[in-house]
């Protein structure tokens, strides 16, 4: 008998809310099936879920809760492509962060695994960052996404010393890119000829930022020294790559701690 594979981004839940961010799917989902209609599948994509209710089952192991047991809210799980399992609640209405992308070739082999730790605290991120989110905050998804991708790359691409060539290079092609509108970590890879998650995983390691990071900031630099001119917040936040003058002022509060408004007034 065949078991059923699901597309890319599909689960058996009920959007509540979705996000398409560079490469990633981020969705919030509520469970629409009781667990004994949950048949035995696999997804064509690798994804995370984030269980927000009790009750979540699933194949991965865990040392601190038995297999007969389910787990309660918080857990979060990994499921690599194309491994068959049957995770589900055990009643209609689980709440859940589902997390879905293409990892790079070779990487991310193996069994479902529950993840601990750093990936737990950037899986929390994303629930708020995708309730919230507004034009131009896919790059902060995307770093979010890039830090639970890199927990569970294969030992091949863990291998990061010594640094490759390109890795040098990334920050000059941070710089030259960061401005341009839609600028995110999987162009940079490209121009660098690898994947996303080894680029954010290296970059990470070797100057202890992540890419997305260092975009964020390379742009805020950007409006920083363009505000000192005294241009119009709208057209300068076009010109430093926001999408908006709105996310142009999300984006300078996190980074320089103050308006993009107050930050001009600083220097008149």
């Amino acid at each position: 008998m065949s078991r059923q594979s699901l597309a890319p981004g599909e689960f058996f839940g009920e959007r509540s809310r979705g996000v398409l961010a560079h490469g990633y799917r981020i969705d919030l989902r509520i469970a629409t099936l009781p667990a004994e209609q949950v048949q035995t599948h696999s997804h064509e994509d690798a994804h995370f879920v984030l269980a927000l209710d009790g009750g979540y089952r699933s194949l991965a192991h865990d040392p601190m809760t038995p297999r007969d047991r389910a787990f309660g809210p918080g857990a979060l799980v990994w499921n690599p492509a194309g491994v068959e399992h049957r995770d589900c609640f055990d009643v209609i209405g689980g709440r859940f962060l589902a997390v879905s992308f293409t990892p790079p070739a070779g990487g991310a082999q193996g069994g479902p695994l529950r993840l601990r730790g750093r990936p737990e605290v950037a899986a929390r991120r994303l629930v708020g960052a995708a309730a919230r989110f507004a034009p131009g905050d896919e790059l902060v998804l995307q770093g979010l996404a890039l830090d639970l991708s890199g927990a569970v790359l294969s030992a091949e691409e863990l291998d990061e010393d010594p640094a490759p060539e390109w890795l040098w290079r990334a920050r000059e092609v941070i710089g030259d890119l960061a401005t341009r509108p839609g600028t995110e970590v999987r162009g940079v890879a490209a121009e660098l000829g690898v994947h996303p998650v080894s680029l954010a995983r290296r970059y990470r390691r070797h100057y202890r930022q992540s890419p997305t990071a260092a975009i964020r900031q390379a742009r805020a630099d950007r409006a920083a020294s363009l505000m000192a001119r005294g241009a119009d917040l709208a057209a300068l936040a076009d010109e430093a790559g926001y999408a908006d003058q709105s996310h142009m002022t999300r984006e300078f509060v996190a980074i320089y701690g103050l308006t993009p408004g107050r930050y001009r007034a600083l220097f008149r």
